[in-house]
């Protein structure tokens, strides 16, 4: 009788180390504050941060299935990068800039360019006055939401804005690919001063809405075949 109830209470422990065991190989990854994911396309591994009821990269997009030389319009770029060796520290530092159609579709699977009213739910939660949610420039500044988002590498900002980064977002100031309406062609301005990102959301056939970070947070109106940097937002 002892050899048979030794039996089960060996059974026993093991049923229970297997429920175990596929308890942990099944615990959902993002069921933190923030932890990083690794892109299956080409391996690249993204920090992330829980935001409120959100999930967003704390890093900017870097994927890059080809590049566009600076002069065309084939929607991927590095910025100052002229097509000829590395793709140097930019690279490193910012990722990509994206123009709008692009970055509908780079984000990994499981992960989406967030719209202009998922933008919204992240500065309400960060305290931004719901009379300003709909303006378009300089928005956040009276509670200094940009400050709640903005990388604290003073080495990466050029001018002297008041940050904390207490959401770990860490915003960059990638600069942009954008078009000087003058001489109608597209230049690269704005690193160190700059983070600009697109929405998902269209205004119209030709422009677009995006988020463009400094010392407030602007809700811009932007034509789509510029370039801006991604920030995906998890499904």
């Amino acid at each position: 009788m002892k050899y048979i109830h030794s039996k089960f209470k060996l059974r026993q422990f093991l049923f229970f180390a297997v429920v175990l065991l596929l308890a942990a190989c099944h615990k959902d990854p993002f069921d933190a504050d923030s932890g990083t994911f690794t892109d299956k396309r080409d391996g690249h591994a993204y920090k992330w941060v829980k935001i409120g009821d959100q999930i967003w990269m704390a890093e900017n997009l870097a994927f890059v299935p080809y590049i566009c030389a600076p002069d065309s319009q084939c929607g991927i770029w590095i910025y100052g990068y002229e097509g000829e060796g590395a793709y140097g520290t930019n690279y490193s530092t910012y990722g990509c800039l994206y123009d709008y159609k692009t970055a509908l579709e780079v984000c990994p699977e499981g992960w989406h360019l967030p719209s202009d009213e998922e933008w919204m739910e992240l500065e309400r939660f960060l305290g931004m006055e719901e009379r300003e949610l709909e303006l378009h420039s300089c928005r956040g500044m009276e509670n200094n939401i940009a400050a709640k988002l903005i990388s604290n590498d003073k080495n990466l900002w050029t001018e002297n804005y008041t940050y904390n980064n207490e959401t770990g977002f860490s915003a960059l100031p990638g600069g942009e690919r954008n078009i000087r309406y003058i001489e109608g062609k597209f230049y690269y301005n704005e690193i160190n001063y700059i983070a600009a990102f697109w929405t998902n959301t269209i205004e119209n056939e030709e422009y677009s809405i995006n988020r463009t970070i400094s010392s407030c947070i602007d809700r811009m109106l932007e034509y789509k075949k510029a370039g801006f940097s991604v920030r995906c937002i998890k499904d």
